[in-house]
């Protein structure tokens, strides 16, 4: 039964993906990838305050903020956070209607003055 399920190649690729040996051959994420994550999680805790996102998009940023050692500063944070409060991510769409905040806050993550006030390039 599970051989049957897991034959589609969608469900192979989801499988090795999630190996032990596929993850932690990953290794750590690049510093890169750390500001990247920070921008977006404070994008999400914008787009649904008081929410379970929020709660979680802060624990993320504790964890990720030390990991680049003084790297991001709490008067950085606080720079990004004004400039997802800017952006609106949770504002509707104006076909539609709806909320698209996961996308705009992962585009927001790659904005230049993003990046830069979290110490990137």
């Amino acid at each position: 039964m599970k051989a049957a399920i897991l034959r589609g190649l969608g469900a192979t690729a989801l499988v090795a993906a999630c190996a032990p040996a596929a993850t932690e051959s990953q290794g750590r994420e690049t510093p890169t990838q750390v500001r990247r994550i920070i921008a977006e999680a404070v994008c999400l805790a914008e787009a649904y305050p008081g929410t379970a996102i929020a709660a979680d998009s802060a624990d993320v940023i504790a964890v990720y903020q030390g990991s680049l050692g003084d790297a991001i500063t709490t008067r950085e944070l606080a720079v990004v956070r004004a400039l997802a409060k800017a952006a609106k991510p949770s504002a509707p769409t104006p076909v539609g209607d709806r909320n698209f905040a996961i996308a705009r806050c992962v585009l927001f993550a790659e904005r230049p003055d993003v990046v830069k006030a979290l110490g990137g390039p």
